[in-house]
């Protein structure tokens, strides 16, 4: 190689290091929740994959996730019984903050028939059942490394493939149960409600439901007449304190 090729050469791969360097330090960070779009259920341990890079992470419990990539990088999320979505990195460097909404995959439902016995609750609480179900009526699986043999050599459990759809499944049945007792709660204690037996109202009344918010396990021993006894008691000790 003569002097101005080998010139040439040098010049070339400086300026593809400093391009790659460039890339690399323009990198975004990509972040936010996966949740189900319609009920607002966070996913955990949905798959995040980077298309663009080939590096693939998974939220965490919460449905938080974070991965790297670069702008017009295309990210794709996917979580079981979900279809899968994907988004294009728009920024050049810094954090993006993106909130996945996934869609359930279209099933066979048999509908729910609403009448006088249930309460608007009951009604909703049996259409979210049943659109769950896919997942809730999956029996539970012994997760990678449950009951492995000890001793010499590597033992690798049969189960250890299906580890990261059996954590979803079971995490997605906690975040589902945890929605559940939620969603009753607010059926039940609503600022109406409390407004009418404490005759609160704007940020008095919220902050009285915010100190005063009732256990799962209490209202569900409570019938409607002894509920307005235990908010009148609540809303006497919660003036006191004024």
């Amino acid at each position: 190689m003569n002097t101005k090729g080998l010139v040439t050469f040098i010049l070339v791969s400086c300026c593809s290091m400093l391009m790659l360097a460039v890339r690399a330090q323009a990198q975004v960070t990509v972040t936010g929740t996966i949740i189900d779009k319609d009920n607002r259920l966070v996913l955990p341990y949905a798959s995040v994959f980077n298309k663009s890079t080939g590096k693939r992470t998974y939220s965490d419990k919460g449905g938080f996730y974070k991965i790297a990539g670069n702008a017009q990088d295309i990210i794709v999320f996917s979580f079981i019984g979900y279809k899968p979505d994907s988004i294009t990195v728009s920024q050049v460097t810094g954090t993006e903050t993106r909130e996945i909404g996934l869609v359930i995959e279209a099933k066979q439902l048999h509908g729910v028939e609403v009448n006088s016995r249930y309460t608007p609750y009951q009604a909703d609480s049996l259409e979210r059942r049943e659109k769950f179900g896919y997942i809730l009526d999956l029996p539970n699986h012994k997760l990678a490394g449950d009951n492995t043999p000890q001793g010499a050599g590597i033992v690798f459990s049969p189960f250890t493939r299906y580890s990261r759809k059996e954590k979803q499944k079971r995490e997605f049945k906690k975040i589902y149960a945890k929605a559940e007792m939620q969603k009753y709660i607010d059926s039940r204690f609503t600022p109406l409600f409390v407004s009418r037996v404490t005759s609160l109202k704007g940020d008095s009344l919220t902050h009285f439901m915010q100190d005063n918010y009732p256990d799962y396990n209490t209202l569900r021993e409570l019938n409607q007449e002894d509920f307005i006894y235990w908010i009148t008691d609540k809303y006497k000790a919660w003036t006191k304190k004024k």
